[in-house]
């Protein structure tokens, strides 16, 4: 009798799991009780490896199962645009992630998480600020342009000091931080703090690579129920750890902020940073007795979405442009020529000379392209009842645009794995249209940074094959990618050959 029981306990289980459950969601891989596809996943080398395989097994939609929670994946570029774009409304919240938001201590706020109001309203804040900033204007390109200076000093220091060998990583990492750095906190980072930065930068990269292996996101549904189990709880560990340490290194920051504002009429205070700006907002919103979002949590919480997202994307798309430009002297010769033609000397490069540097637009483009910064992108969930694709799908339901699988497409960029700018330009040689090139996502959750991390790319690699051609160290830089949810390109030392005495 018990045998049997045992039986049809199991029978249950393996019918719950194989059909039950997914009945009425797109096809996929058969998830595993608990751990969902966390095991498929792992057995490829990166994210977008295993989905670029089931997209061909299972179609241009298709579901997988994080945890116990199914995410539809949507491929195709035509529906992503239906979708997410002329339907943006129905794809902007977020799936429930408050049980893992609330373990790592963040809580459903800042920018990323969160949905709705809460949302729109944080959102709308953040880029009128960064406007006001100068975001896409000639101020933000004085700062940007100010720490590529900043750069070339250090690089120039280091060379100079008998060491030929120069991680350039390093150097644009330091670059991006203090441009992110001083846009939050109205501080750069120079040789007096940088021990602060390269902390602050290792747990950023544990973080965001960490999140995105199978791992991880096996627990991020229910940490709770993983957190005692070998591996997976070290794992879960690690994660709260790391996002503990950036938060509490924030708080300080904004505890600094509030102090030297304390005797300051913020009536009257005109910001330099967006910590300053969200102080004096929440200052007029109490004045006048006005419910607001503009809590200490949400502030910290919103700085930790942006500092991470500003400093890891650039950074790591900065990164891999070395570390391909390296592998492809032939693309530095044809940048450089440009280069020679239209700039013809050592002189800074500013967003004024891009309409006249085609090739170095087409370069930018493809290592966006290439290097495919966030494969999985950020997931998002239906806000109504839905149908994608002829599926009907419940409010609620995870779903994501798979803009990874949109950029490595071989019916749009054949050879997809190929480093190869003139894919972006016509017969001609200027720099054309691809519809499908969307490195920063589309519709109404796209990145809000945008503006700002196209100028960095494209001022701090020209600049860069301006001064210097970049020459192979010791060992070439390893491309091979590997599970997270930004894809970082490990560590290399390279020669740097001025090219202008």
């Amino acid at each position: 009798m018990i045998l049997e029981l045992l039986f049809a306990f199991v029978g249950l289980v393996v019918l719950y799991n194989c059909w039950w459950k997914r009945r009425s969601l797109p096809p996929g891989p058969m998830p595993i009780p608990l751990i969902g596809n966390g095991y498929q996943l792992s057995k490829y080398s990166s994210n977008e490896e295993a989905c670029k395989v089931w997209r061909e097994k299972y179609g241009d939609t298709f579901t997988i199962w994080i945890g116990e929670r199914p995410m539809v994946c949507v491929c195709d570029f035509n529906a992503i645009i239906h979708n997410f774009v002329k339907h943006g409304e129905l794809f902007q919240d977020r799936p429930d992630d408050t049980n893992y938001l609330n373990f790592v201590g963040r809580g459903l706020y800042g920018i990323l998480q969160i949905d709705g109001e809460f949302w729109k309203n944080q959102r709308r804040f953040s880029l009128h600020t960064f406007r006001n900033f100068g975001l896409g204007k000639n101020l933000m390109e004085e700062r940007v342009i100010e720490e590529c200076d900043s750069m070339f000093e250090r690089i120039e220091k280091q060379r100079k000091g008998g060491n030929p060998l120069i991680s350039l990583v390093d150097h644009v990492d330091i670059a991006v931080g203090s441009i992110i750095n001083n846009l939050l906190f109205g501080y750069r980072y120079n040789e007096n703090n940088l021990s602060e930065f390269f902390d602050l930068k290792e747990r950023a990269t544990i973080a965001t690579t960490m999140a995105g292996t199978p791992p991880a996101m096996i627990c991020r549904p229910n940490p709770d129920r993983f957190k005692n189990w070998p591996i997976l709880g070290n794992i879960l560990a690690t994660a709260k750890k790391t996002s503990i340490h950036l938060l509490d290194f924030f708080k300080i920051r904004i505890q600094d902020h509030v102090e030297e504002l304390k005797n300051v009429d913020l009536s009257e205070l005109e910001p330099t940073d967006f910590v300053a700006a969200f102080l004096k907002e929440r200052h007029r919103l109490d004045s006048i007795g006005e419910e607001h979002f503009f809590s200490d949590q949400q502030l910290l919480t919103l700085v930790f979405d942006l500092w991470v997202a500003g400093q890891e994307t650039t950074s790591n798309t900065i990164g891999w442009a070395l570390g391909y430009l390296v592998h492809h002297p032939e693309v530095q010769r044809k940048a450089q020529e440009e280069l020679d033609r239209v700039i013809g000397s050592d002189r800074t490069i500013t967003m004024s000379d891009r309409p006249d540097l085609q090739y170095m637009q087409a370069l930018c483009n493809e290592v966006q392209r290439i290097a495919n910064m966030v494969p999985l992108n950020i997931i998002h969930a239906t806000s109504a009842d839905v149908v994608v694709d002829g599926y009907h799908l419940k409010k609620g339901t995870a779903i994501t645009p798979l803009i990874g699988i949109v950029l490595y497409d071989e019916k749009i960029f054949p050879d997809p794995m190929k480093f190869k700018p003139e894919r972006f330009l016509d017969k001609d040689g200027k720099v054309k249209r691809v519809d499908e090139f969307i490195p920063f996502s589309v519709g109404k959750r796209q990145c809000l940074g945008e503006g700002l991390a196209r100028m960095e790319i494209f001022l701090v690699v020209a600049n860069l094959l301006n001064k210097y051609t970049l020459l192979p160290g010791k060992e070439m830089p390893d491309l091979k990618r590997r599970h997270g949810v930004t894809v970082h390109i490990r560590n290399f030392e390279c020669r740097v050959e001025p090219r202008f005495k």
